[in-house]
């Protein structure tokens, strides 16, 4: 099976494939990008980057040390046994060294699978090919994709994204989430749940977004709906002649400081104004004694 996508829409492959309960690889190609993906019985199984390839940021390794799941020295561990040779993926190392549970790598092969997805859903033309063979998942995958409810939600993603992108700053922005708001976590989604505690991970929405396992359609998405309820605080993260842009949480901690030295000082100076008028009225023995009390406190 091999046509162009303008005549079989990329969506419309999938759903072929998928209803049809096909195994095999179907590789899409536009404007010299190229992405294969594997099924099995209509599932999506692996998704590979052909030309380009895989991004540095989309890699499996770096995905989980972004999210905080491994350390730099884990991963060049990892890839140094990868570079003496031997056939067996970073997932099945990962899991083998007792560096990232089975259920997390699981989730963020799922997930480089939906930005393959949301890559070749914004195609309007080129071409694909199906090519029909037996295709079993990674030994370490769990879950497989079905495509034909996944599709229409990304699509409603990117038709939602452009708007939604507007409420930020432009370029590149922090967000904090607002700790003396209280929130009452039960009332949250299980996406917005977890959305929310990534946020006390990082205020870069990229590693928010890796430590949740999220694509940054669903990202942004749920942000907007966060800053739409008052929840978090979104702020550019380019610094300006006015301001340094610093953090909130340090602006707030500046001025409850502020707040002490000024609730100090003013201590002292009754304390002082207290000390001069026991001097001043007092006899010496009476001025000793106020001086005595004083000094206990």
């Amino acid at each position: 099976m091999q046509g162009k996508i303008e005549t079989l829409s990329v969506s419309g492959i999938f759903q072929l494939i998928s209803t049809q309960g096909k195994s095999g690889s179907l590789n899409i190609s536009s404007d010299g990008c190229a992405i294969d993906f594997f099924f099995s019985e209509g599932w999506i199984v692996d998704a590979q980057p052909i030309q380009p390839v895989r991004k540095q940021n989309s890699l499996l390794g770096v995905m989980l040390r972004d999210a905080g799941y491994i350390t730099d020295d884990e991963l060049q561990r990892v890839l140094e046994v990868m570079g003496r040779g031997g056939k067996k993926k970073i997932g099945d190392i990962l899991i083998e060294h007792g560096m990232a549970p089975r259920d997390i790598v699981s989730k963020y092969l799922i997930l480089q699978i939906k930005e393959c997805l949301f890559d070749v859903l914004a195609y309007r033309e080129g071409h694909y090919k199906f090519e029909r063979f037996t295709a079993r998942p990674v030994s370490f995958e769990r879950d497989s994709v079905r495509p034909n409810i996944l599709i229409n939600e990304i699509m409603q993603f990117m038709d939602e994204y452009p708007v939604l992108r507007q409420k930020f700053p432009p370029g590149d922005f922090r967000v904090l989430r607002k700790k003396e708001e209280d929130v009452d976590s039960d009332l949250f989604s299980g996406p917005e749940y977890i959305l929310w505690k990534a946020l006390a991970f990082s205020n870069e929405p990229a590693r928010v977004f890796r430590k949740a396992c999220m694509t940054v359609f669903e990202g942004i998405k749920l942000l907007s709906e966060f800053h739409d309820r008052g929840l978090i605080w979104i702020e550019s993260a380019v610094e300006s002649d006015e301001d340094t842009v610093a953090p909130v949480y340090e602006k707030k901690r500046s001025l409850k400081w502020q707040s002490v030295i000024k609730a100090a000082l003013l201590a002292g100076v009754l304390a002082a104004v207290l000390l001069w008028a026991a001097k001043l009225f007092l006899s010496s023995e009476e001025s000793q004694f106020f001086r005595s009390w004083m000094g206990f406190f």
